[in-house]
């Protein structure tokens, strides 16, 4: 009777250790598939044709925590349109340097390009301004208001036109259809 027991025990064994190795194998197989990424769309403001409102241009972006969603939006307007009508708002060599969510103020820290290299007047600077404020505000309802700040500091403007040196909520007067 020992001998069919430990048959029994053995058979056992060795079915849980085929079970153990498939489920190994299984598990890893999963592990190296490729998991579907899920996307949501926004509005990036550019300069309209004419150079005087905002346009939105949808973007896709991945979903994720709200400061990585913010931050991908910010670089698309970084990056410029990808529409040929439209016009970029930000100075030729501005770069997001850093973005943080302080409660529902985004605090956006721009490259000094964004004083530096910008062309002036007011409907630029406007637009420069708005193109930031109104991408984060309007398409996140977590952020109410917007501070940019220029390498690091606040500045009381980009062009001498607009006081930046408070958190401004959106506009939407500024933006055309």
């Amino acid at each position: 009777m020992a001998g069919k027991k430990g048959k029994k025990n053995f058979s056992i064994l060795v079915i849980a250790a085929v079970t153990l190795v498939a489920g190994i194998i299984v598990l890893a197989w999963l592990a190296g598939r490729p998991t579907e990424k899920q996307t949501r769309d926004i509005n990036v403001f550019f300069s309209d044709e004419d150079g005087l409102y905002l346009k939105a241009e949808k973007r896709t972006i991945e979903k994720g925590e709200l400061s990585t969603e913010a931050k991908e939006a910010l670089e698309a307007l970084v990056s410029g349109p990808s529409n040929a009508k439209l016009g970029k708002t930000l100075p030729t060599g501005t770069k997001l340097v850093a973005l943080k969510i302080e409660g529902a103020t985004a605090v956006v820290d721009l490259s000094p390009e964004v004083i530096k290299n910008h062309e002036g007047g007011s409907s630029g600077e406007l637009q420069t301004i708005y193109s930031v404020v109104d991408t984060l505000s309007l398409n996140f309802p977590e952020i109410k208001d917007v501070q940019i700040l220029v390498g690091g500091k606040k500045e009381e403007t980009i062009a001498g036109h607009i006081d930046i040196s408070q958190p401004l909520g959106p506009d939407k007067k500024i933006i055309k259809d």
